[in-house]
This record gives structure tokens, sequence and C-alpha cells, in this order.
């Protein structure tokens, strides 16, 4: 089962739990469940463990449910050779959804993977598919059969490469590889490491005469660049070269092969270089040769003295009495003569013994046959040791070795033999046994054959020099087959790729391939050409055929891919092209891929493979335009909307207005069944209708259908008025869907019931109203006569109270005027004068009383057209002085306003409040600027004075409009005049409100009735 990450939530979250659940044991989609192993710091991610696999991914990958092991345990392949271990690090580290599609041909699983991975909380969610289970295109399969057969030939080539590479390295012969004009050492075996007396190490991937300069100017330069130039091998036997081993330099004797490397078309890469030292064969035999020409030139002396011992005898016998005097003198001579030829003979026989010694201990092959029956007469250990346990000294040749009697080499021995022409020769296939009852080998020598001469230059024998080589032989044969079949191997694969040229070019997706950094087209099937009419794509960069502004951005994904090796895929990616020749670029969209172009192991190209994807991606956008559309169509609608979908009639979508009827969020609506969502309306008849719907494919209409929701209180009832409207994917096709249109009418219909209530108690209300009428008109005439009443009151209370105020005014003038000086001390004087402030305030207050008393007057005032303009103009003049005095500036904005027929003399009072207040309450700190504008709103005219003055704080405005009411008491004022305004402004029908803030200012709006 999936491992729980589940909290308390709302009501159906367990539910929703086990859907999920259940979709993922039904998905056909593979699903893993990731979590991050960290390395010994817990800061890199370097491997991922199992949490869960869904059974499709078991099934995919052959693991259960919870595998124990690692995914790089399961599968290595996907760390560096495949990359995808750093794909999922990506997705779980930056917590962006990543999307890769790979070909994975490792650890036992063989298909092409889409996959996808994204990061929740502390594990990643990965989901896969693979095409395993679904019948191969044409072109895949011939895809996949190519990519076997090369991974075949690429697994047998290097199987071939690391037993050639065994061998070589193990070969008794020095052998090396330098590669390119500069002769750069590629490769050398621990033999030629010997030679040259350095570890390699330190000469590989250097140029030959860099890594060895002590081999320069001894004549290999020329011979290097004649094989590299002109391809014919070179041959050096006993080629003498200084050298520096082991800390000095060192005289050495070489047979030495140079043979030029070819690539798979021919040319010439690089030398092959192969070395046997024989510096002990090349020395023992100048050693040879010195005691040869040494013993040569004693038997010269020995027969000079010979006939010189002759000619005297006779000269002796003709003179005989002439010499006898010299006899004594003559015996002594031919005394030390005898010696000397003793000593002579001693020093022959002691140079022959050496020479035998040398022969002996020669690292070749050596063996001396002796009269015409070729009897081995000397044969070393060397030459023994190549036929342990037969038995050779003494015996004849094809006694011994019976099984050449009948081979080409008797041909060649009885030709040294009878002319005496020496042979020499390379490599000389000469099958034998090795031991006595051994089966017959091929063995391959380098042999010379020297005929023998005896004293008399007659031929009695031969000597031969002879070296093993069948190593060496065997392994150039190999390296000769394997060369062979490597080329055989390009040559099929060379088929191979016209073979799929061919299905490329039947193949309606486009594919190019692209060679080298510069991207050069080498094939491009005739789908892909289509997109670039009248135009020769190979031979061409790929930067040549774009069309800006896609050229640097395709560009930059192709040295990526070059670069990395790693494919890039694109989906649904726009590009412009020209598909009609002498027409304007237009936008298409691909899907694509471009992924390395291997040979060898290198990436020496790009393969380009896709499909257009213009027409799919315009109808999805279409589609996507639409469905914004509908969804707008469905917010904004003012009807309630659902669509149901399927015989459970799942909700597919809810807009606003349903989400608020139906009393649930749409998170916990949307992808339910209906019922589910909703299960107080499953009891309600509702089932039926949708069923009747469903089964009829005919619309339903109901009208004021009662329904009770959860939000509705008990004994509560809603009444809804509805359209089900069955819905298709085919006009003629079964019903797939439901769409309801919902109206509530439930205030309707309550309002209806109540009205025919209220009617019923209507007829008896009527009755009582007539009794009231006539008690509300007699008190009507009661209040009329009470209003006269208190106006009179007002009057005669103010005319009353002047004439004593008055009084009291004179007389506190008076009393000033008689009262001497020096009675007016710190006591007295205050006093007067607060009672003579007193009597201002109160006379104030009996105006104020007038005024009020005239404003019930003044709402009677005749209403006439007047113009905002002119009224404004004539305040503007009668407030220039306090304008002036103050410094104010006013604004007035009212030309475009009609007309109003309103009282003048109330108009004019308003705008002089609002003036006169604008100025009395100005900022000290900043000059006075008021703005009169005017608007027509909403069957209303609405007037704007705005001031920059003190302003008010919030809570102080309620207390504006009131009377008598004073917010600012360092200026005059009695707190009347706003309250008269709102007065004369409510009494006409309008309205009148206040923004403020204190030290900004105030803006008063009066709504004034059309």
């Amino acid at each position: 089962m999936i491992p729980s990450t589940e909290q308390a939530g709302p009501p159906g979250a367990e539910t929703f739990g086990e859907l999920a659940a259940t979709l993922l044991e039904a998905s056909l989609t593979g699903f893993i469940l990731f979590r991050p192993v960290y390395d010994a710091q817990g800061q890199a991610l370097i491997d991922l463990a199992y949490e869960y696999l869904n059974p499709a991914a078991q099934h995919m990958l052959r693991l259960p449910e919870r595998p124990p092991e690692t995914l790089l345990t399961l599968f290595p392949a996907v760390g560096e050779q495949e990359g995808v271990l750093a794909f999922y690090g990506d997705a779980f580290l930056s917590g962006q959804r990543g999307a890769r599609q790979f070909n994975y041909q490792h650890d036992g699983l063989d298909g092409y993977f889409h996959v996808v991975a994204q990061r929740q909380g502390e594990r990643l969610v990965v989901s896969f598919t693979d095409t395993n289970d679904q019948p191969r295109t044409a072109v895949e399969a011939a895809l996949r059969e190519s990519q076997a057969r090369e991974q075949a030939a690429r697994a047998a080539s290097e199987h071939q490469k690391e037993e050639f590479q065994r061998l070589v390295e193990q070969a008794p012969i020095a052998i090396a590889w330098l590669r390119g004009a500069a002769h750069v050492i590629e490769f050398a075996n621990d033999r030629m490491a010997q030679l040259w007396g350095r570890p390699l190490a330190q000469l590989v991937g250097r140029p030959h005469f860099e890594a060895l300069p002590d081999l320069a100017n001894q004549g290999f330069e020329e011979v290097f660049d004649s094989v590299f130039q002109t391809g014919q091998p070179y041959y050096l036997q006993e080629q003498a070269v200084l050298i520096q081993q082991n800390g000095g330099p060192y005289q050495g004797y070489f047979n030495i092969t140079y043979q030029p490397v070819r690539d798979e078309k021919g040319r010439i890469t690089g030398i092959s270089a192969s070395a046997v030292e024989v510096t002990d064969q090349v020395l023992a035999r100048y050693q040879t040769e010195a005691k040869e020409r040494q013993t040569n030139f004693l038997n010269e002396e020995l027969q000079g003295a010979n006939e010189e011992i002759i000619a005297n005898n006779t000269e002796l016998k003709r003179a005989q009495r002439q010499l006898r005097q010299l006899n004594e003198e003559l015996e002594g001579r031919v005394a030390e003569r005898t010696r000397e030829l003793r000593l002579a003979r001693l020093d022959t026989e002691r140079q022959r013994w050496r020479l035998e010694q040398l022969v002996q201990q020669a690292p070749l092959a050596i063996c001396v046959f002796d009269g015409p029956d070729w009897v081995y007469q000397l044969v070393n250990p060397q030459y023994q040791r190549m036929f342990y346990g037969r038995e050779l000294l003494g015996k004849r040749l094809v006694v011994a070795l019976p099984e050449v009697a009948d081979q080409p080499l008797m041909d060649i021995l009885h030709r040294v033999y009878d002319t005496g022409e020496p042979f020499t020769s390379k490599e000389v296939l000469v099958p034998l046994a090795r031991t006595a009852q051994g089966p017959v080998e091929d063995i391959y020598f380098d042999l010379t054959y020297q005929a023998r001469r005896n004293e008399n230059s007659q031929i009695d024998g031969f000597v031969t020099y002879a070296l093993d080589v069948t190593e060496q032989v065997v392994a150039r044969q190999q390296k000769e087959a394997l060369h062979a079949q490597m080329l055989a191997a390009a040559q099929r694969q060379v088929q191979v790729r016209q073979e799929l040229y061919q299905v490329l070019e039947q193949t309606p997706a486009a594919v190019a391939i692209l060679r080298g950094p510069a991207h050069r087209y080498a094939y491009a099937n005739a789908a892909f050409q289509q997109f670039y009419p009248g135009r020769a794509l190979v031979g061409h960069q790929a930067g040549e055929m774009l069309v800006a502004p896609d050229t640097q951005r395709y560009l930059a994904i192709m040295e990526d891919v070059y670069r990395t090796g790693e494919a890039f895929y694109g989906y649904e990616t726009p590009q412009l092209l020209a598909v009609e020749e002498g027409f304007s670029p237009e936008l298409h969209y691909f899907n694509f891929t471009i992924s390395p172009y291997l040979e060898s192991g290198q990436v020496t190209g790009l393969c380009v493979f896709g499909y257009e994807v213009t027409e799919l991606v315009r109808a999805k956008q279409q589609r996507e335009v639409q469905q914004k559309l509908t969804q707008t169509v469905f917010e904004q609608s003012p009807t309630a909307i659902f669509v149901l979908r399927g015989p459970t009639y799942v909700l597919e979508i809810v807009n606003p207005l349903m989400e608020q009827m139906l009393g649930r969020p749409r998170a916990l609506l949307l992808g339910r069944p209906y019922f589910e969502a909703v299960p107080e309306l499953a009891d309600q008849g509702f089932p039926e209708f949708l069923r009747q719907v469903w089964d009829t494919g005919e619309a339903l209409v109901m009208q004021e259908q009662p329904g009770r929701l959860a939000y509705h209180q008990p004994h509560e009832t809603g009444y809804f008025s509805f359209v089900y409207q069955p819905l298709r994917d085919e006009p003629q096709g079964p019903v797939t869907g439901i769409a309801c249109v919902t109206v509530e009418v439930t205030g309707q219909v309550k309002a209806r019931q109540q009205v025919q209530l209220l009617n019923e108690e209507l007829a008896a209300t009527n009755q009582v109203l007539t009794a009231t009428n006539e008690e509300l008109n007699a008190t009507n005439t009661q209040l009329t006569r009470t209003n006269v009443d208190l106006d009179n009151f007002i009057y005669t209370a103010s005319h009353d109270l002047r004439q004593p105020i008055s009084n009291i005014e004179g007389l506190l003038a008076l009393l000033q005027e008689v009262l001497p000086a020096a009675h007016r001390d710190e006591v007295v004087a205050p006093v007067l004068s607060r009672m003579h402030d007193s009597v201002e305030r109160f006379k104030r207050t009996i105006a104020n009383l007038t005024e009020v008393s005239k404003l019930q007057l003044e709402f009677a005032q005749p209403a006439v057209p007047i113009r905002l303009a002119t009224i404004i103009e004539d305040v503007r003049q009668d407030l220039l002085p306090q304008l002036t005095e103050a410094g104010a500036r006013l604004e007035v904005a009212v030309d475009d306003c009609l007309p109003r027929v309103f009282s003048e003399k109330n108009l004019r009072s308003i705008i002089y409040n609002l003036l006169s207040n604008a100025l009395k309450y100005r900022h000290p700190a900043r000059r006075a600027h008021i703005r009169v504008s005017c608007a027509a709103e909403a069957g209303y005219l609405l007037l704007r004075v705005a001031d920059n003055g003190l302003g008010v704080d919030e809570w102080q405005q309620a207390r504006l409009f009131q009377l008598f009411q004073r917010l600012h008491t360092h200026v005059e004022g009695s707190g009347l005049g706003l309250y008269m305004v709102k007065k004369i402004i409510e009494n006409a029908g309008g309205t009148i409100q206040v923004e403020s803030q204190l030290n900004v200012g105030t803006t008063f709006m009066l709504h004034f009735p059309a």
C-alpha cells in the first residue's frame, strides 16, 4: 500500500485518500515514490531509496512494491552512463517539475521511457510509461534492430580489441603505436617501455621525439615521415640505436618494423612500430667474425712459414756446404718456428672453444649441419628448447625432424648447400612438432642459412640462425583479422546506415544527420527537406538554414548536445519556416529530439528526429481559447451552472454561483459524484430527474422545484428553477454528461406567498386605515397650529430679550465711563471684561435663534433655474477681502454643469458657508487652496468643495453637522453654518457627505436632485 502521509482534514479527506490509492493501484502508468540518500556529510544527493512502487511500476521494472535496494544498486547504468540519477537529483533539488524521454537498454531492461519527476516534501514522485507493451512503428523497430546490431558489433569489437590489447601487452617483442604527423605516442607495451628506459606515464600522449629526445638525429625522423607519407612499410635489421637506459647511454641493436596504420577509409592515421632486440646476437656474431679473421690470419701465416721451410730445405740441399756453417742457427730458427706454430694451434683451439661457448650462450637458435646428409653437428640450447625432448645431435635433419621432408624448406636448404648463396627471410612458416609425440604446429621463424666451407673452400655444411617469431606473427595476424573484422563491421554499419536511410526516406517523420562541430548536414530525408523548399541541405551548416531569431537558440541547443552528449527533447517547440518557396516565414510547431551521433564512442555529429505538430498545437490553442471563453462564460454567468460526466454524475465544472448555491467550496465538489458531494439531495427526487435525462436524451425543465440543502434551517425549504441539458461527444452519439443551469427562486416564491397573505391582511387593514386617515388629518391640523405657535414664541422671545440685553450693555458702558481709574484694579477690570463678553455671546445667541426661526421660512423659497458659476462668482466677490488677506487660491471648475432648478438664496447660503469655513480653518503653514467642481452622477448633481486646511479627525466628523458644534475654537463661530447647510440640502431631497484628514484637508460632497 501507499505510505500514509495524511493528517486530520475536512470530511471526505479519507475518501479522497482511498480514491488516490485505488487510482494508483489501477493506473497503467508507473508511479515510484523515492526517498533521497545523501553522502556522509548529509550534503550531496548520491542515490535514491524506494519507498513505494504501484503495480504498473512493479510490472515494468520487475520489482516488488518496496525493494530494499537503492536505485543505483538495482540499475547502475542510471548514473553517469545514462544521466537519469542526475535528472532525478535536479528535479528534487530545484523543486520544479521535470520531464525526460530516454531509451534504457541496461540491467535487464529494454524500453523507451517517458518520465516526469516532481518533488513532494522530502520525497520525489516519479511517473513513467514505456513502450514495451505497445506495437512499435516500422521506424522504431528498424532503429532498435539497428541499435541491437550496432551494440553487438560494438561488443564484439570491444572484446576483440581487449583480446588484441592483451596480446600486444603480453607480447615478447616491443610494440608501440604513433598517431598523426607529429608521431604522438598513443600506446606502447611494457617491453617497449623497457627498451625506451622510461615509464609509460611519461611517454603516452606526447610526440615521439619530444618524449624521447635521445632518439632524435639518428635517422628515425626520416623513416617515420616516409612511412606516414608514402604508406610503405620500413624494415631495419640489426639497427644500431643509442638510447638512455638505467641512467646512462646504451648502444643496442634491434630488428625494427614500421608499418602504416589506416582508418576504415584507408587513410593513414599513424604508424605501428615493433622491435626485437638482437644486441647479444650481433655482438656474438661480431666476436665470431673477429675470431674467424684472426684464425684465418694465423693459418695464412703458418702456410707461408711451411712454404718458406720447403724453399729453405731445397736451398740447403743445393748449398749444403754453404749452409752447414749456419746449421745451428737454422735449427734454432726451426725450433722457434715449431714452438710458435704449436702455440698458434693452441690459440686456435682456444678461440674455437670460445666460439662454441658464444654459440651455446647466444639468445638466437643456432645449429650447424654437417655433410651432404645434413647431420646435426652443433645445436645450441636455444635451438634445442624449440624441440623439447627431441634428440637432434648426430642425426640427419629428415630423421630428427621427419615432418620437414616434404616441405618447401628442403628446396631452400638444397639451394644454400648447392650454391653457397645465403638465405635470409622473415616470418617463414615451418610446420613442426615441438615434442616427439606432439602435434605439428605452424611455427614462424626469422631464418638465416649460411653455407660452411672447408679449408679448400668446398661447402661441407651450413649454419642455421633462427628466431621463433610465432607469437609476433600470430599477434599480427590477429591484429589484421581484427582490423578486417572492424573493417567488415564498419562496412556493415555503412550498409545498415544505407538501409536505415532507405527506411527513413519512407517515414513521415523528419530526420536529419549533421556532422562535425559545424553541424553540417550529411543527410536529410524527404520529410525534413520539405521544410526548406528550393534549398539543398546536404553540405550546408545548420545555421545557414535557420531563420532569425531562431538561429542562436537552436545553435546553442546543438552545441550543448554535441558538447555534453546528452539528448535534447523539444515538445511543441515554435520555429519560423518558409515551407513554400518565395513565401515569408511562418510560425510552425514541432516535437523533436536532437541526440548525439556516436562513432567509436565519440560524438561526431547530431541526429535530429521530429515531426510537425502545428495543426495539433493550433487546434489545442483554439480549444484552450474556447475552454477559457467557456470557463469565463461559466464563471461570469448570472446563473448557477454545473456539468456532470459519466453515469455516476461526476462534477466536472462548477461555477461560483453554483458553488454558493450548493453551499460547498469547489475543492470538495470537483471530481466527485454529484450525490456523494451533495448527499442531502439524493432522496429529494433529483436522481430520478437525472436518470430520466440520461435515459431519454431529452432536456428537462423544472420550475420552482423545492429542495433542501445542508445550509437550510430545519423546516426551511428552497425553491429552484433549472434545466437539465444532455451532453454528447458526437451529435448522434450517446449521452456522456449533463449540464445544469439553475436559478434560485426562493425569494420570489416566498414573496408571492407573502403577497397572497398580505392581500388578505390588506383588505382588513384598509378599513383600519380609513379611520386612521381621518385621525391623521386632525393631527396634522393640530401640528400646523403648534408650529405657528413655536415660531411666534421664538420670534417673541428673541424680540423681548433684545431690549433687556441692550439695557445691560448700556449700563456696563456707563459704568466703565464713570468708574474712577483708581477703582479699576486688577479685580474689577477683569470682571467687567467678562460681563461684556457674556453680553456679546447672549446677543449672538438671540441672533442665531432668529436665524433658526427664519430657516423654516426659507424652505418655501421659490426654485428657479440658476447657474452655479454665477452664484460662485457672486460669493467670491463678497469674500474677496478675506481671500486677498489669506493669499488663498480659489479654483472653480463648474463650466460643464448644466443649469439647475434650486432656491437661489439657499444655494448662495450653502456656497458662502462652505467657502468662508475653508478660509477660516485654513492651515497656517501653507497657502490655502480651495477647489469647487461638479459632475453628473446617477441622477444627481455632485458638487465638491475641497480645501487643504486643518481638517478634522474621523471621530469629530460625526459632530460636524450638529447644531452649535464648534471643532476649532481659535476663530470666531457659532456652530450654526454647517447645520443650516445640511438642513437646506436634506429639505431639498439631497445629501451632504464629508471626507477629512487632520492636517491634510477637507472635501464636502453635496448631491442635488436632478
